[in-house]
């Protein structure tokens, strides 16, 4: 957006170990997606200071970064006691000395306690000087942050890494310490930034993005496309870490004629051709200035709902998972209609799931489209045969949610046969989650025997190799499809899809409201893919599929 500068508080560089080979970890891919997606500057650091020794990997990064305006260091600190770093003062004049102006925490990836007795120096040192400490949320348990903040009140602390399913968690430890911040790259929870920053303040809300890990396009939607003022906006961009690192000035904006030169995982595209799409693409443009897409068709593959009024699923929060909140949120993107099952359904009570669905439809007729839940391990021959009438027949479902996680039947259960047999000669769409080891084979199963259901496989995206291991069950089957969802929205791997099977055979899904649906959208809308490929994914494959059913 216009007159916002984006500061990254959560972006690393360097070498790591486990590592798919489509992963870049460079420092020019890192400046060249910044550059793609319109972010100004990125706290970062190196990962070898994270998984080798942290005094060797921060003077590595000094060195990489020192000429780069838009990259600013984090150092990993370490206690004192074995002697691997100095006492907590004499290492805060080292990153002074530096201009380093943040540090990283990693306690339980790096073995000692998160206790007064081992950091305590280090704790007072780093809040002497107000130098902002980072942890992964996962590095510690909540009592111990909160200790930690508690005994230091000075000093400001930024949690990273947190997920929407620690919700519950991070509520208290955010209520006790008013120095503890959050960023949003995991924490995709429905309606985050809008809650958090009404309940605390946007002061305590930090754009981050986990580069190169994430998308930074996910992460940087969620900032656009919140539906706060712009003066909220801008402190959570930028001005709120720009203000934690006492930084005088950020770099500004980047020339018009500014090129991305980095090919993309999986993809490669010469420097001028994505040049070319990049300014000809009127949906990263819109995206960038966070309008909805009104000029194109936009439908979520895979979403779930709750009841009216319902703000919760039983093991985490769903805030405004109702019908009326789901079509408000899809409405800021210009997302026109979205395919549904009741998390009751899939998590419990199938029957009064599908009865939660056909309320929505008849509050949305022309936003929601229903997934069936039907459960076998409930629903007798005949009641089965009895509810295919009702949800399809007298409801007007479209589409199938078998959920393996719940029901504990392999999809190519004779239970489920019924079922099957009513979606072939209705054409349906069928919605799979992974089922474990066997998901290919079941899926290569029901796919032969049933050429006219449309089988879309959830998830596909939430790593390279998901995405590597269904490739070939796609180019077998004209009836098989790939769909995007998961909280990692990793970086590269839409454009890894498109380039191995093609635009057409990739569709577009958030998961909301488990997960807000915007990252998942941003996560489409800025991958290096061109209009004409988005459209299909974003919209025009799934209504395709939609206009065969009958």
């Amino acid at each position: 957006m216009d007159g916002i500068t984006y500061f990254d508080c959560y972006a690393s560089i360097g070498k790591m170990g486990p590592k798919d080979e489509l992963t870049p970890w460079t420092k020019e891919a890192l400046l060249d997606e910044m550059l793609h997606c319109g972010i100004h500057a990125a706290l970062v650091e190196n990962s070898v200071a994270r998984e080798y020794d942290p005094a060797y990997g921060n003077q590595k990064l000094i060195g990489e970064i020192q000429n780069e305006r838009r990259l600013f260091p984090a150092w990993v600190v370490l206690p004192h006691q074995t002697g691997e770093m100095p006492i907590g003062p004499e290492l805060v004049e080292q990153m002074l000395r530096h201009d380093v102006r943040a540090a990283r925490i990693y306690p339980k990836g790096q073995n000692f306690a998160l206790d007064e007795r081992t950091c305590g120096e280090l704790f007072s040192a780093l809040e002497a000087e107000r130098i902002l400490l980072s942890i992964d949320f996962g590095q510690a348990s909540p009592a111990d942050i909160a200790d930690m903040c508690t005994r230091h009140p000075d000093l400001p602390v930024l949690i990273t890494d947190i997920s929407w399913a620690n919700t519950r968690f991070l509520y208290p430890v955010m209520d006790q310490c008013p120095n503890i911040h959050v960023e949003f790259s995991t924490f995709q929870a429905n309606y985050a930034i809008e809650r958090l920053g009404e309940r605390y303040g946007f002061e305590r809300l930090l754009f981050g993005t986990n580069a190169l890990s994430k998308s930074l396009g996910a992460a940087k939607s969620f900032i656009d496309y919140a539906d706060i003022d712009d003066d909220a906006r801008r402190k959570v961009a930028g001005g709120n870490l720009a203000r934690l690192l006492r930084l005088p000035k950020l770099p500004g904006g980047y020339r018009p004629d500014a090129r991305a030169q980095h090919s993309v995982p999986g993809r490669p595209v010469s420097p001028t051709a994505a040049f070319r799409a990049q300014k000809s693409s009127r949906i990263l443009r819109r995206v960038k200035e966070g309008k909805p897409l009104d000029h194109i068709t936009v439908i979520d593959a895979h979403s779930h709902i709750v009841h009216d009024g319902g703000q919760g699923v039983g093991y985490i929060p769903m805030p405004q998972g109702d019908a009326e909140n789901m079509v408000a949120r899809n409405r800021r993107m210009g997302i026109d209609a979205f395919m549904t099952s009741s998390w009751l359904g899939i998590w419990a009570d199938c029957e009064d799931g599908n009865r939660i669905v056909r309320r929505a439809i008849e509050q949305y007729p022309n936003d929601v489209i229903g997934y069936a839940t039907l459960n076998p391990n409930y629903l007798s021959e005949a009641e089965f045969a009895r509810w295919l009438r009702v949800v399809y027949e007298e409801w007007g479902f479209k589409g199938m949610k078998p959920y393996h996680p719940r029901m504990r039947l392999s999809y190519n259960s004779p239970k489920y046969d019924q079922w099957y047999a009513y979606g072939d000669e209705h054409r349906l769409i069928c919605l799979l989650h992974s089922s474990g080891g066997g998901f290919l084979n079941e899926v290569r199963d029901i796919a032969k025997r049933y050429p006219n259901i449309s089988f879309l496989l959830a998830h596909t995206g939430g790593d390279f190799q998901t995405a590597r291991e269904r490739l070939p069950i796609v180019r077998e089957f004209d009836n098989v499809y790939l769909e995007i969802t998961l909280t990692p929205v990793t970086y590269g791997v839409i454009e890894y899809m498109v380039n191995e099977v093609g635009a057409e055979r990739v569709v577009f899904g958030t998961d909301a409201p488990m997960r807000d649906p915007i990252p998942q959208f941003g996560w489409m809308c800025y991958s290096r893919c061109s209009d004409d490929e988005l459209e299909l994914m974003l919209g025009k494959n799934i209504e395709r599929l939609l206009d065969r059913v009958r």
